[in-house]
């Protein structure tokens, strides 16, 4: 009887396992999905839902929004929005309904937005974001071990070219730069061997990285350790003043659409420039390449700050399930290698690189792909708004002249000042 019953009991279990439908690889797939922060369902949107986002506005982004519509039945309304400016404008529209659902920033203002809380997690499509993307994209757009952003590209800057100029020379070196500039330099005639934006803090920073200089300590998360006047950050601003020698210009006179231009009229040599000027130096009539940026004497290859620009939903959106399925649209392979085509975004998807044929004969992506692996990303924390602050001026005192450590052990103490005023 006893045996008779267990057989029973066996079969009847057998039958109800194969009725279950479900194989193990299907529990698997069901306990990822539920992993990734959603559940078994597909995640579909609100009844009735629209979305507003804020960022730049290109024929990449039209078209992306277009095909979006097209597949979810959700439309987007495009507000032409800076990314430096999103983050600060939802802090205000936010509140008042105002605001869009949702907005692209560099992760430099994760920490910041997260702990205002202004953006939902990436929950949903967590376990796909991070599976997807590499991991200094992941690290970059998580805050106290939360994913908030949605990874569509990496930017940095590097060296433009123009070789009708420089002909074929490696610039594998400052000396070389020096001495194209002091043969080329035609300044009253607005001719440039070599440009940058001497008061731009986030170019400057690849010098003072590059010996060894510091923000904040700890790989960027310590905000009481404070590296901004050590022996490093003051060896790069050395020799970042070294530099006027062969740009004798003041440095407001130096700004982003003075340098984009000459560089467009050919007038200029050498251009440190960003991947996200790419798109509007298209159509130069001249040979233009981009390089990384040559080692700095000592044998020191500056660091570029390197940046993730990403999507992030709003956390006042009344539509976070359409938003979500949006951003994570916009973040897939597919979106970013036509991101990189179009505008010269640096993908962060894995196996997206230059060994790719769509950008095989790029000579703009070839550049900046091999100027990544020479970067460094910018801290997160809510305290990186002060650096931009209290550094930026010391720029320009330090370019007319001013002693480099006192200027800096003043900056490194008004930053002091500041963190503290913004932890009480």
């Amino acid at each position: 009887m006893k045996k008779g019953l267990i057989l029973f009991i066996a079969m009847m279990m057998l039958l109800l396992a194969g009725c279950s439908g479900k194989s193990d690889s299907d529990k698997k797939s069901t306990d990822d999905q539920a992993n990734a922060g959603g559940t078994s369902e597909e995640l579909v949107p609100e009844d009735g839902a629209t979305l507003k986002l804020w960022t730049v506005k290109n024929k990449f982004t039209e078209d992306a929004i277009a095909e979006f519509e097209k597949q979810y039945g959700v439309k987007v309304e495009l507000e032409d929005v800076f990314y430096t400016e999103t983050l600060d404008r939802l802090k205000t529209d936010g509140p008042a309904g105002l605001g869009a659902d949702l907005l692209a920033f560099g992760h430099d203002r994760v920490g910041d937005a997260a702990k205002s809380g202004l953006i939902l997690p990436n929950d949903y499509f967590e376990e796909e974001t991070k599976s997807n993307t590499e991991q200094s994209a992941i690290d970059a757009v998580t805050f106290d071990n939360i994913l908030y952003g949605y990874p569509q590209y990496m930017y940095t800057y590097a060296m433009y070219v123009n070789r009708d100029i420089v002909g074929d020379a490696k610039l594998d070196t400052w000396d070389e730069v020096m001495d194209i500039a002091k043969k080329y330099n035609d300044i009253p005639n607005n001719k440039y061997g070599f440009m940058m934006e001497t008061n731009s803090l986030y170019d400057v920073n690849s010098f003072m990285a590059g010996y060894g200089g510091y923000v904040f300590g700890k790989n960027g998360t310590d905000k009481n350790d404070l590296g901004i006047n050590s022996e490093g950050s003051v060896k790069g601003m050395e020799f970042f003043k070294s530099l006027k020698e062969i740009l004798p210009i003041k440095n407001t006179e130096i700004t982003r659409d003075v340098k984009t231009s000459l560089f467009h009229e050919g007038k200029v040599g050498l251009n440190i420039d960003g991947t996200f000027n790419a798109a509007s130096y298209k159509d130069v009539s001249f040979d233009m390449e981009v390089v990384p940026l040559p080692e700095m004497p000592g044998g020191k290859r500056p660091l570029a700050y390197s940046g993730i620009s990403g999507l992030y939903v709003s956390a006042y959106s009344k539509y976070p399930n359409a938003a979500k399925l949006f951003a994570h649209f916009m973040a897939s392979k597919d979106n970013q290698i036509k991101s990189a085509e179009a505008l010269g975004n640096i993908p962060v998807f894995k196996g997206v690189d230059s060994s790719m044929p769509e950008f095989k004969d790029n000579k703009l992506m070839q550049g900046f792909i091999e100027q990544s692996k020479y970067t460094t990303p910018m801290p997160n924390i809510p305290e990186m708004e002060y650096y931009w602050v209290n550094v930026v001026p010391a720029l320009e005192l330090i370019w007319n002249g001013a002693d480099i450590q006192k200027t800096l052990d003043q900056a490194q103490e008004k930053m002091k000042e500041s963190i503290e005023a913004g932890s009480k």
